[in-house]
């Protein structure tokens, strides 16, 4: 499956056969439906849960030494990573530290949506990948790699921007304020 970089906007369709887009959500294509191996989505093992806490840890330890912020699991993280990303405290090939502010950023996530959003493993022809899934569904985001399939390429992501394209692709699971008032949001916005 040939990847194409973030410039191009997805929709996200119903998850009977499924790939990582570029934007990293999960989606269906009938094309491909004859040459994917099937997919799955299990629980996250002891090892993944304390990969994820290192990194995490990580992150918070460059936030804290190089800007002063820490992390949070709040909406003023988003702030943190793009900090990182605009004083390039983070080179173009340290996949790892990329790949751990994309748990900050999953953490986010979660952190807004908890009710609707869990951490999975989640397996197919591609791999196997840590994602932020629709609990009870296959509807899955790749948060890990949404910030350093960017950077690697040097390119500076719109940290907010992503976040919420992100959130907007899972419109549909997520919870809405009465009288069609939109999406209900557990953070606080100011």
């Amino acid at each position: 499956m040939k990847l194409i970089y973030p410039f191009i906007a997805l929709t996200l369709l119903s998850p009977t056969v499924f790939a990582q887009s570029p934007m990293n959500v999960v989606g269906n294509s009938a094309a491909q439906a004859t040459s994917q191996k099937a997919s799955t989505v299990s629980e996250l093992s002891w090892m993944d849960q304390n990969r994820m806490e290192k990194e995490i840890n990580s992150v918070n330890e460059l936030a804290q030494t190089k800007t002063g912020n820490k992390i949070r699991r709040d909406l003023s993280d988003l702030d943190t990573l793009q900090r990182i990303v605009n004083d390039s405290l983070v080179s173009t090939d340290d996949y790892e530290t990329q790949q751990a502010m994309g748990v900050v950023l999953g953490n986010v996530m979660l952190a807004d949506f908890p009710n609707t959003f869990e951490w999975k493993i989640y397996e197919d022809e591609i791999g196997r990948s840590r994602a932020l899934c629709v609990k009870k569904t296959s509807d899955c985001l790749f948060p890990v790699t949404m910030l350093s399939r960017r950077m690697e390429i040097g390119v500076k992501p719109d940290v907010k921007n992503i976040y919420n394209d992100a959130i907007m692709l899972m419109e549909k699971h997520l919870p809405k304020l009465p009288y069609d008032g939109g999406i209900m949001y557990k953070l606080p916005r100011h």
